[in-house]
This record gives C-alpha cells, sequence and structure tokens, in this order.
C-alpha cells in the first residue's frame, strides 16, 4: 500500500511539475505591446496615443502643398492623433505597412511639414496628417496591415493596428497631401 501511494505521488508531482512547464508564461510575456485594432473613422485610446484613422487612398503620384512631387506607387493613410498621457513620449516613430511576408515603413521622403511620421504630438491636441508609404508597382493587392505607435519598441505599451483590403483601394493618377496640423 505504501508503494501504491509513493509511485501515486511521484506520478502526481511529474504531472504537476510538467503542467507548470507548460503553463507558465514566457520571460518576456509582460513585455508584449498592447495591440488596438481600429478601422477606417473609429477612435482608439492607448496608453499614449490615440488615433482615429480618417481615410486610406492610393495613387500613383503625389504632390505636397508646397509643390514637391513623387511618382511611384503611394499609399496614404490620413490619421488624426493624440498623445495619451505624456508629450515626452509623443512622437510618432513606429509606422509600418506588412503586406505578405514584406514590411515597408513610412516614408521619409518630402518636406517634414508633409507626413504625420515622427511629428510629436501632445496630449489632448490632436495632430492630423497623413502617413506616406511608397510601394513597389505590385505592391497593391490582397491585405495588409498598418501599425503605429509613439514609440520604436513599444514593449508594454499601446500599438494600433488596422486591417486593409488593398483590393478594394481605387488608384487615382494623383493625390495632393494636405500639410500636417493641429485638428480644427
Amino acid at each position: 500500500m505504501r508503494r501504491a501511494a509513493a509511485w501515486g505521488l511521484a506520478v502526481a508531482l511529474v504531472a504537476g511539475a510538467w503542467a507548470v512547464t507548460v503553463l507558465a508564461p514566457s520571460d518576456n510575456a509582460g513585455a508584449d505591446a498592447f495591440t488596438m485594432r481600429t478601422t477606417v473613422g473609429e477612435r482608439v485610446e492607448g496608453r499614449n496615443i490615440a488615433a482615429t484613422v480618417l481615410d486610406v487612398r492610393a495613387a500613383r503620384s503625389i504632390v505636397s502643398e508646397s509643390g514637391w512631387r513623387a511618382d511611384g506607387t503611394w499609399l496614404l493613410v490620413d490619421l488624426s492623433a493624440d498623445a495619451g498621457v505624456s508629450q515626452s513620449q509623443g512622437l510618432l516613430t513606429t509606422a509600418t505597412l506588412r503586406i505578405g511576408e514584406r514590411t515597408f515603413s513610412a516614408s521619409e521622403r518630402g518636406p517634414d511639414e508633409m507626413s504625420i511620421y515622427r511629428e510629436q504630438l501632445v496630449p489632448g491636441v490632436p495632430m492630423t496628417g497623413s502617413l506616406l508609404f511608397e510601394l513597389p508597382d505590385d505592391a497593391l493587392v490582397g491585405h495588409g496591415t498598418l501599425r503605429f505607435a509613439t514609440s520604436t519598441k513599444p514593449w508594454g505599451d499601446s500599438i494600433v493596428e488596422l486591417d486593409i483590403d488593398l483590393d478594394a483601394l481605387h488608384v487615382t493618377p494623383e493625390i495632393t497631401v494636405a500639410d500636417t496640423g493641429w485638428a480644427r
């Protein structure tokens, strides 16, 4: 009887150890970003970013209000955003578009006032502008995922995510991009 109890206890301890190993979170589980999924027109609010994606457009050429021009395949994401808590951590430094296995960063081409990328956001004062993505000619097919945040490594912080149906976009010959500015 004692021998059976010892074996039963041993099996229970091994099973318990196995369960703890399988169910325990990874070492960096607490550092994952808090992904906030959104749709066009929906406002989302995280710890240090609040944003509304206003529109998603595509064009073969973009022109700034000052006259700067770039030809190519462009995806423009118009948005309104402000910092949630702190201006010191409100720089919009992450903006990526993932299409299939490829990831594109927001373009830094053109005049500074043309893009909201790398702009300083302020708590409670929305800024409007566009994220500009220069893409290969064959990239506007399938689905894409836009992600943007106020940190290059948003571990434990908020990141906004928008799914985009690229096949549904109408590609216009040219779009004039409004300068970034404070929302009215």
